[in-house]
């Protein structure tokens, strides 16, 4: 699930005022290499107040995430096993936090001069670099995290996420995969933060990142010959309005809390 990482990234950003209801459609495709074993899929994303839905294939099962930010809540949706994981994301921030602290963090970002277009949006480049201490096993590391990000600025779709900001402005703020915070809290951290940093400056066009650990460890060594590149292009966007039962769990689905 690490590239799922990524489309939270480019989901969770902008800011643009404006009355009235607005919704926003992604459509697009992610890729993920870790230790040699390529997976890539389709990526679809609905956004709409302060609730994200994302769709998307892992190693052939279908899965849905459900982000209501209001609630502080995710729910993950496997549809061929119709099982519904309702998390706390408050919970799942706390525990991040004792073996990662945000604090901890360093993070840039800056400006290429880079601009590709995607219709009628100019996406720029940002070149990010960012690491936080962490474990891998056993061993005390530091994860580090860099390469690009594209985001359109000034678009009037940005309208559609305008409560997002809102959120990304809380202390509490964590927006994370369940599966990967728990495994690996740092990431999540990591990631989350940069959502948090990323929301002012514009919608999400595409991304290439890769990760790495220092250290001299078995570990740290086998993640440093073989580091996890995380790839997503959006296509194609919609600023159509979006039906509310892709915001609703699914029924006759067994849920567990």
């Amino acid at each position: 699930m690490k590239h799922g990482l990524i489309s939270l990234v480019l989901a969770g950003v902008c800011l643009w005022p404006m009355a009235g209801r607005a919704d926003l459609t992604l459509s697009g495709y992610s890729a993920v290499g870790a230790f040699g074993m390529p997976m890539s899929s389709q990526e679809r994303i609905w956004i709409h107040d302060s609730t994200i839905r994302r769709d998307f294939v892992d190693r052939g099962r279908y899965f849905s995430q459900l982000f209501d930010l209001a609630k502080h809540q995710v729910a993950v949706i496997d549809h061929a096993s119709r099982l519904i994981e309702i998390h706390d994301l408050k919970n799942l921030q706390a525990t991040a936090e004792v073996s990662a602290p945000v604090n901890s963090m360093k993070m840039t970002m800056e400006k290429t001069g880079q601009v590709r277009p995607m219709r009628h949006w100019n996406c720029e480049a940002y070149n990010l670099n960012a690491s936080i201490p962490t474990r891998l096993g056993n061993e005390e590391t530091v994860f580090h995290l860099k390469g690009h990000i594209w985001l359109a600025s000034d678009t009037p779709e940005q309208a559609a996420v305008k409560n997002l900001i809102k959120f990304t402005r809380q202390a509490d703020f964590f927006m994370g995969i369940p599966a990967v915070a728990k495994v690996t809290p740092a990431q999540s951290q990591l990631f989350s933060e940069i959502i948090r940093r990323l929301a002012p400056k514009g919608l999400p066009c595409s991304g290439e990142l890769e990760t790495s650990y220092d250290g001299n460890g078995p570990m740290a060594n086998l993640a440093r010959r073989m580091p996890t590149r995380l790839n997503i292009a959006f296509q194609d966007f919609s600023g159509e309005p979006i039906r509310d039962d892709m915001f609703t769990l699914p029924a006759g689905y067994t849920i567990r809390q």
